[in-house]
Order: C-alpha cells, then structure tokens, then sequence
C-alpha cells in the first residue's frame, strides 16, 4: 500500500508537469490519455513485485510454494487414461482406441468443468484441417462406445443442446499442468488483482466514450420536419403527388440557412402521426412541423398548409392554395417561401430561401414536366433495376417538355448513374452520359447542391478523380449545408481520403437530418469502426438493429465490428448470415484465419476466387492483406486497377488492408488510383 501511494503520487506529479509542458512541446493532446492507461497499466505489475519481495523476504519459500508437476494419467472408473503412452485401459486391459478418439476423451477430460463447443473441439482435434460435422459426430459416438462396450452403462459424454459436449463422468486423478498455489502467491496474486480491478475499473470511468451529441447544421435552434402530405383525393395513385410534394417542399426548405430540417426518410415514418405532435419533436428533435393536404377535383387542386408547434401543439400558420392541375409546376417553391417568411416572423429570425435560376413563364408543359418528375421520383425510391429504367423513361418525358428543366436532369444522372452501378447500363457510357446531364444542370442553375453531389460521386466513385470531387463536395457543403444525403456522401468520400474524423463528423450530421434513417445509421456505424471508435460503433449498432432489426446491413456490420474486436468466433456467425456471397466468403476468410482455421479459411477464399475474381479483385486482396501474404495482397489490388474495380476508391478507408500499410507498394496504389495524400502516416 505505502509502494502503491508513493506510485500513484509520482504519477500525478508527472501528469501535472506534462500538461504544463504539452503546448509548448507541440505534443498531441491524446498523448496524456496514453500515459495514463500505460501508468495504470503498471500499477498492479508494482504491486505484485513488492508483494513478491516482501513476501520472500518472510521466508515464504518453502516446498510448497515450488509447482508441482501433476501426473500424466486420469482414473475414469475403471478406465485408467495415460497421456504419456497415449493408452486408455480397462481393468487393466488395453483398447483399441484411435488416435483421433483418443484426443477427443482427453480434451473432455481436461475441460470436464465447462461444455466445450463444437468449433472449440474442430480447433483442437484437428488443427489446420478442414473436417466435415460427421467427422466429430462419428468421433463422439465412438468414443461413448468405448466406454460403453467396457461395462459403462451411462454415457460418459452428454450432449448439450446448441452448445457442445461435457465429459459426465467422475475422474479421480488428473493431470495438473499447473500446482496449487502456496500461500505466498496466493497473496501476491491476491494483491496484485486487487489492484489490477481497480486500475481496470479507473481506466474504465476515464476513457468511457460518452453518448455522442448530434451535431446541429448551421448552428441554429430552428428545426423543422415537413411530414408527409396528405391524399385527400379518391385517386389512390395521386400518391405519387403528394409524395413527390413533400420531397420537393423539403428539398426546398434544406437550402434556408439557419433551419435544421429533417429529411423526408425519417418524416415518412410519421404518416399516420394522430396529431401526436409532442411525440414527433421529441424523436426528431424539432421545435415545428409542417403538415398538409392535397385535394383534387378535376382539373382542380386545393393544397392546405400548416405551420405546427410541437411542443403545445399550437397552429401558429395556414394557408390554402389553389391551383389548377395544369398550374402546379412551382407550387412547392410557393409554400416553401410562405413557410419560411411565416417562421421567420414567429421566430423573430432571419430566415430566408435562396432564390432559384430564373425560370420561364409556367404554362401546361412545365406542369407535366413537374409531375413527370414527381412519378419517376416515386418510382425510383423502390431502387429496383426495372423501375430505375421506368423512372428514368419519365424523366427523359420530362426533358423532353421542358429542355432547360435542370432538376430533371440530376434526378436522371442519379439514376443513368446508380444502373450503372449495378451493371445494368454499360459502366463507362454510364457514368459518362451522368456526368454530361449533371455538368448541364449547373449550367443552368449552377446553385443546384444536387448536381454537385452527382458530380462528386462520379468523379471519385468511377473515374477517381479525388481531387476534382472534393472541390465538388464543398460547393454542394457551401449551396446546401442542409440536406443530409449531401453529407452522408461526403462522409463516405472523406473516408475513402483516409480523413476518419472528418468522415464521422459528417455521418453525425446526416444522421441528425434524418434520425431514422437505416442508412445514415449504418454510415455512422462504418465510419465509427474505421476511425477505431468501437465501444461508441457498438453503441449506434445496438441502436440501429433495435430500430431496423432485418435491415441487410445487419449481419456485414456485425461482422465487421466484431473482427475489429478481434471476436472472431461471434464475427463468423453473423457472416453466415451475410445475403450477399462475395461479402460472406470474404468475410468469413477473414474471420476464420484469425481463429487459426486456415483450412477452411482457404477453401472459402478460393470459392470466392472460382465465382467471382472479376468482380470481387479487391475483396480478394483483403483476405490475402489480413492472412499476411502481402504479394499476393498486392497482385490482387493490381488486378483490381487493371479491372477498373470501384473497390479502389475503399484503398484508404479498409481496415482490412491494415497490414500493407507501411509496404512502399501501398501508397504506390493509392497515387495510382488518384487518391490524395491521407492526412495520416501509412
């Protein structure tokens, strides 16, 4: 206790000095939270060589404090179980036992107190080999035959449902590798564990993670959330304009600085709200809503808008709006500008939407253009390949009315772009034919945030123009610091340029904008497990499966965080349920080598390597990188490159690539696939 006093004041002494001292040093800030896991880490091993000296000092070296090295040889009823000759007898009769059979009842003999898991005996039975369930199966049942056809008449191992086997039988002798422990150990061991959870539990309270706070865009205490507007029409496939409204309302009112509007994502969870109005801010954390109505009749259109204060449920706006049908190609940049001139006077703030392109006299065409967009809109929300090409069909209908429509334009570069993607458009022409549709766009409104995004997204994503797409990125940061697929994909490309921080401060926010959105959450998650932020990741996951309990993200999130965290047995049982086979066999490489499984880590890189080497170059060199085979790594990324593989644009940001690090070849890549120098040292 007197060595553990002096300790622990020395220590604090030296941190008081080194805090004085960090500045002027240029010392990182980290570092003093370093020091002190490494002094806590010290303070049991201080205690347990003081305790030993003491302890020895006392005389406290008799024979009972030297190890005692057990016997060989286990005593099973009348089985005796030598090790040693590896013979199990029978009231003195050897048996016929194979060797296999032999490993087996010696393992369950030496692990009697606990069951024992199926892939915990694969591991120890038959190390580096791949073995089919049958094999262990047959082994078990061998073995209780042994026992049984030499006068046991119960079996001497049970079977534990979904757990494993325990060997169930009395041994009267074992082997003890390992002695009691003297007394003068016993109090060394005592002590030192004392101090040890102590230390771990002091560790534990400084560096706790707390919950992390949600950032707020534009550091304003405005917030808003358009709910979904309702179809009051006897049209039920009317929907698509009411839907199609509150996208573009709220699109609209993300470009007022100084709001906090929630996107629509997590606004269309509240349909069917019942004026729960309390309850609705209090899960998007917002201060009003907007809420409404869209009638038809005929040619006829009468929409109603209101401005809700949530906390009191107070109507504190509203306004109805007649149109014509042929006559709503504006409507929604009307309602945003009342909506906004309305809380601005409220509020007492200064609140203002930017003013849009100049735009030509709405007739007839303009308002077909505007629904044409409000369906292929709805339609390419589903994200099915055949519907992409029907939104797409609606949206060239729409350029075909109105050339100069430049939200028109984006939406088709989005999805020219996402077909693409996914090999149902030729790649190159692809992404080719969106960049052209989105550069036209900011031809004609060069305030159009959405071009930008596009713009970006192609650029790094298939063309790997980094350099190029972070200036896109921060025009569409700048035009529209208030939509949250804007930050979501620039989240995701500051990750790919190795800038973790950056990147999760950005999924923060998109997450902030849309609180419910499945796929916010799991960027955030992603990004949390990349920056090394995993008690925080586990927190968000935990959140996010209570949320979206069969979301596909689910099992490739699971898996991954629990390989960062190295439980590698927990990360092999959510890979099996992993729907996408290139994503479970790499995974499951992965997971299975860091058990010690190489056999079967093998026979699933190479079925990932027989069905899918084109297009799965770069998943390939992940499982190479994490088994340490750095050439083969590396002839892999090459074929990737060769490939034209949009798995490259991940170079930085996978962690699976972690032990190519400091090899020359790795930044070599990166400049080749044109990725900026990363902020850190590789």
């Amino acid at each position: 206790m007197r060595a553990l006093l002096i300790y622990v004041v020395c220590c604090f002494a030296f941190l008081q000095l080194f805090e004085v001292l960090q500045a002027p040093l240029g010392l990182p800030v980290a570092l003093d939270d370093w020091l002190l896991l490494l002094m806590l880490s010290l303070a049991p091993l201080l205690v347990a060589v003081v305790a030993w000296r003491a302890s020895s000092s006392r005389q406290f070296t008799d024979e009972g404090a030297g190890l005692q090295a057990g016997r060989p040889v286990f005593e099973v009823g009348s089985a005796h179980i030598d090790t040693a000759s590896r013979q199990i007898s029978f009231g003195g009769e050897p048996a016929d036992v194979q060797p296999k059979v032999f490993d087996l009842i010696v393992y369950l003999v030496r692990t009697r107190d606990r069951v024992v898991s199926k892939d915990e005996l694969f591991d120890a039975i038959w190390p580096s080999v791949v073995v089919s369930e049958a094999s262990l199966t047959q082994s078990i049942k061998r073995a209780r035959d042994l026992f049984r056809q030499n006068g046991f008449h119960e079996d001497v191992i049970r079977t534990v449902a979904r757990k494993g086997y325990q060997f169930n039988h009395e041994v009267s002798a074992a082997d003890t590798s390992v002695a009691a422990v003297p007394s003068a150990w016993r109090g060394v061991v005592m002590q030192a564990g004392l101090v040890a959870v102590l230390a771990l539990g002091l560790g534990l309270w400084v560096f706790r993670q707390p919950e992390p706070v949600l950032p707020k865009t534009g550091a304003s205490d405005h917030s808003l959330v358009v709910l979904p507007f309702n179809n009051l029409s006897t049209e039920a496939e009317f929907d698509y304009f009411t839907d199609g409204l509150t996208d573009t309302l709220t699109n609209s009112l993300t470009r007022v600085r100084g709001l906090r509007v929630i996107a629509t994502g997590s606004a269309a969870r509240f349909r069917e709200h019942g004026a729960q109005y309390a309850a609705i801010g209090e899960q998007l954390r917002v201060d009003h809503l907007v809420e409404g109505s869209v009638q038809r009749d005929g040619n006829q259109l009468r929409i109603t808008a209101r401005l809700i204060r949530v906390d009191d449920a107070a109507q504190l706006w509203s306004q109805i709006f007649n149109r014509q049908f042929d006559d709503v190609f504006s409507l929604h940049d009307d309602i945003a500008r009342a909506t906004v001139q309305q809380m601005s006077g409220i509020l007492a703030a200064s609140l203002k939407l930017p003013d849009s392109a100049p735009a030509l006299a709405a007739d007839s065409d303009d308002s077909e253009a505007y629904r044409l967009l409000l369906r292929g809109g709805a339609l390419r929300k589903r994200g099915a390949n055949q519907d992409l090409g029907a939104a797409a069909a609606l949206f060239r209908q729409a350029l075909d009315l109105r050339p100069d429509y430049a939200a028109a334009m984006v939406a088709l570069a989005d999805t020219i772009r996402l077909r693409a993607t996914t090999g149902d458009l030729p790649r190159e022409s692809g992404f080719a034919e969106a960049l052209v549709l989105a550069r036209r766009a900011l031809d004609l409104d060069p305030e159009l945030a959405e071009a930008w995004v596009q713009i970006g997204e192609i650029q790094h994503r298939h063309f790997w123009e980094f350099d190029a797409a972070a200036e896109s990125y921060r025009q569409a940061m700048a035009i529209n610091p208030g939509g949250a697929s804007a930050h979501s994909a620039y989240g995701r490309f500051l990750a790919k340029s190795g800038r973790e921080e950056e990147a999760v401060a950005e999924a923060r926010i998109a997450l902030d904008l849309d609180p419910l959105s499945a796929n916010a959450a799991s960027s955030l998650v992603v990004r949390l497990v990349r920056a090394g932020r995993l008690q925080e990741a586990r927190r968000v996951l935990d959140d996010f499966k209570l949320r979206h309990p069969e979301h596909a993200d689910v099992p490739w999130l699971e898996a991954n965080w629990h390989i960062r965290n190295g439980s590698y047995s927990e990360a092999l049982q959510w890979t099996a349920l992993e729907t996408l086979d290139y994503l479970r066999l790499c995974l499951s490489a992965i997971a299975l080598n860091h058990l010690g499984r190489t056999g079967q880590a093998e026979l699933a890189l190479q079925e990932l390597i027989d069905t899918d080497a084109q297009g799965a170059a770069f998943q390939i060199a992940e499982v190479y990188a994490q088994s340490r085979r750095p050439d083969l790594a590396f002839e892999w990324l090459e074929r990737a490159f060769r490939q034209g593989d949009p798995g490259l644009s991940e170079l930085y940001s996978s962690l699976n690539l972690a032990n190519l690090y400091g090899d020359p070849r790795f930044a070599e890549m990166g400049a080749r696939v044109g990725l900026p120098a990363p902020p850190r040292q590789f």
